[in-house]
């Protein structure tokens, strides 16, 4: 456990969340796990019940590596979530036997940039 400001306290284990089955990279995923480190700098706005929203609308989609580290390939996806208008940015690596979990790595809102 450590502090994210304000004396709160966060675990480092990433909470498991069983959800409706979705396919992503042609890999069926049943199970979310979602890390902590978003809570670090993106807690004010983002919070798990967000990310397995944008977690659901990557089902039917296929990605490329966007880099790979130690042997594990990362993923990232850009979201527009129609509703509130706004994009995030979602990065993911799979996991399990049959890579049949998402383990969500970060996620955060893309800020638009501010043209010269």
């Amino acid at each position: 456990m450590y502090r994210i400001g304000r004396g709160e306290v966060m675990s480092e284990k990433p909470k498991k969340y069983s959800i409706q089955p979705i396919t992503v990279n042609g890999h069926g995923i049943n199970s979310v796990l979602i890390g902590c480190h978003y809570q670090i700098n993106h807690g004010s706005y983002m919070n798990d019940e967000l990310i397995l929203q944008l977690v659901a609308e990557l089902d039917g989609g296929d990605f490329p590596v966007d880099s790979t580290t130690a042997s594990i390939d990362y993923y990232v996806a850009d979201i527009q979530l129609a509703e509130a208008d706004k994009t995030y940015r979602l990065i993911w690596l799979f996991e399990g036997k049959k890579l049949e979990i998402l383990g969500v790595i970060n996620a955060y809102r893309k800020t638009k940039r501010k043209k010269p």
